[in-house]
C-alpha cells in the first residue's frame, strides 16, 4: 500500500510541474519533449541494462499502436492543452473518474457483466462531475463553453477516456502478452513523442521555448518523476493489483494536487471540489466493493 500511495503523490507533483512548463513553452510541443526524451531514456535502459527479454512481435502492432496514439499523443495534447487554462487540482481531479470510464469500457467492449451496486456506483460517480462543472473560472470561460462545460473541461474529460482506454491495453500486453512495462511504455512514448514534435513544428513553429533554463530544468524532473518513475511503478502494480483498484486509489491524487497547488501556484481550493470529491469517492467504494468480493485475487502467477 505505501507503493501506491506513494505513487500518486509523485503523479499529482506532475499536474503543478506540467503547469510551470506551460509558462515557457506549448501544449504539442511539450507533450513531444517530454515523451520522445522519456521514451528514449526507458528503451535506452531497457536495451543496455535488461531486466526482461528486449523484443517485439510485429503481431502485436496494433496494441502498440493504439497506445501511440490514444495514451500518449491525443492523450497528452487534451491534458496540456486543459493545463493551460484550468487549476492543476481541478484537471488531476478529473483522472479520479478513470475507474467508472474503465468500468464502461469493459462492459461495452469487451462484454464484462456489472453488479447492481456497481451500476449505481458509475451513476453516482458521473453525477458527482456536476459540481465541479458548475465551477468555471473566467479564464476557461474566454476559451469557450458547450453548454455549461468548458472547453478545457472537455478536453480534460477526453484525455481521461483515452488515459482508461490506453491502460486496459497496457495491462493486456503486460499481464497476457507478457511485456516489461517499460518495453510497452518506452516504445510507445518515442514514438508519441516523435509524432508530437512532428505535429508541433507545423502549429507551434521550431523550439517555442521562452525560457530554455528553466525549461529544461523542469522537463528533467518530470520526466524522471512521471514517465519513469510513475509509468513503470504503475504497470509494476497492474501486476498485483486490478486496474480499477489502482484507479479508486488514484483518489489520493488530488488530495495531493490541490495541496501542491496552494503551496506552490496559489490555487484556491473551492467547494466544488470538496462536493464533487464526496460524491464521487461515494460512487467508486459502492463500485469497488463489488469487484472487491467477486475477484479477490488479481495478481499474476
Amino acid at each position: 500500500m505505501t507503493l501506491i500511495i506513494l505513487l500518486y503523490a509523485l503523479f499529482a507533483s506532475s499536474f503543478s510541474m506540467g503547469k510551470l512548463l506551460l509558462r515557457y513553452t506549448e501544449p504539442i510541443f511539450l507533450t513531444g519533449a517530454r515523451m520522445s526524451i522519456a521514451g528514449a531514456i526507458l528503451l535506452a535502459y531497457q536495451y543496455f541494462c535488461p531486466t526482461a527479454y528486449f523484443r517485439f512481435k510485429k503481431k502485436h502492432w496494433k496494441l502498440y499502436a493504439q497506445i501511440t496514439l490514444f495514451g500518449i499523443y491525443f492523450n497528452y495534447i487534451l491534458r496540456f492543452w486543459a493545463l493551460d487554462y484550468l487549476p492543476s487540482s481541478k484537471t488531476s481531479f478529473f483522472y479520479n473518474f478513470s475507474p467508472l470510464i474503465s468500468a464502461l469500457y469493459s462492459y461495452l467492449i469487451f462484454n464484462e457483466r456489472l453488479t447492481k451496486r456497481q451500476w449505481i456506483g458509475l451513476t453516482i460517480g458521473f453525477i458527482g462531475m456536476i459540481p465541479l462543472l458548475m465551477g468555471t473560472s473566467p479564464e476557461e470561460q474566454r476559451v469557450g463553453e458547450w453548454f455549461f462545460i468548458s472547453l478545457p473541461e472537455l478536453a480534460v474529460i477526453g484525455s481521461v477516456a483515452l488515459h482508461s482506454y490506453s491502460w486496459i491495453i497496457v495491462r493486456k500486453l503486460v499481464r497476457e502478452k507478457s511485456y516489461s512495462p517499460m518495453m510497452v511504455n518506452g516504445l510507445c512514448m518515442t514514438f508519441g513523442g516523435v509524432l508530437a514534435l512532428v505535429t508541433s513544428l507545423f502549429f507551434e513553429g521550431f523550439m517555442p521555448v521562452t525560457n530554455y533554463s528553466s525549461f529544461f530544468g523542469w522537463l528533467a524532473l518530470v520526466i524522471l518523476i512521471s514517465n519513469i518513475i510513475c509509468h513503470n511503478l504503475y504497470g509494476h502494480l497492474l501486476k498485483k493489483y486490478s486496474a480499477t483498484f489502482l484507479s479508486f486509489a488514484g483518489f489520493l491524487a488530488p488530495i495531493f494536487a490541490s495541496l501542491y497547488g496552494w503551496a506552490f501556484l496559489q490555487e484556491k481550493i473551492t467547494w466544488n471540489l470538496y462536493v464533487s470529491g464526496a460524491i464521487v469517492l461515494l460512487g467508486l467504494y459502492l463500485f469497488y466493493r463489488d469487484e472487491h468480493e467477486e475477484v479477490p485475487d488479481q495478481t499474476v502467477p
